[in-house]
């Protein structure tokens, strides 16, 4: 029961205008890995996995826009049938994650990078570089 009551909750706080300093909040208790939600900005109608919340991590200082989806379980293509695997998507300290982007496959984004509108990440995004497209791809390095 409890369970259920977590994946209504993940799929209800994104999509409902709260003030935004409670849906992280809610989020963390539902089960996604959120290290710091006074930190982090979840932008309204963002979806985040709901079989395998706690596939993802979040660190601190992370803005996701509106619309991002994420998710943390993938298709298992190395067997005969349909099924999938759970993963776990990582998404490091001070990460900006642009509006419509989908973060799916077990994935790393790392510390400092942007992901821009409308990107598929697919693949790891090193740390303090700037991707975006369908798939994602590298477009230059960020210099702090």
């Amino acid at each position: 029961m409890v369970h259920a009551i977590k994946r209504f909750s993940i799929n209800f706080i994104c999509n409902i205008n709260i003030p935004q300093c409670y849906r992280a909040r809610i989020l963390k208790w539902a089960g996604v890995g959120i290290e710091d939600p006074g930190t982090t900005f979840i932008g309204i109608g963002t979806k985040f996995d709901t079989s395998n919340p706690s596939g993802i991590i979040i660190e601190k200082n992370v803005i996701i826009t509106l619309g991002v989806t994420i998710l943390s379980h993938y298709l298992d293509t190395s067997k005969a049938c349909i099924g999938f695997k759970d993963g776990q998507v990582h998404i490091c300290q001070n990460v900006f994650i642009g509006a419509n982007a989908i973060i799916c496959n077990a994935v790393t984004i790392g510390e400092g990078a942007i992901i821009g509108a409308g990107s598929v990440v697919t693949k790891d995004v090193p740390p303090h570089e700037i991707w975006a497209g369908n798939p994602a791809r590298f477009i230059k390095k960020r210099i702090i």
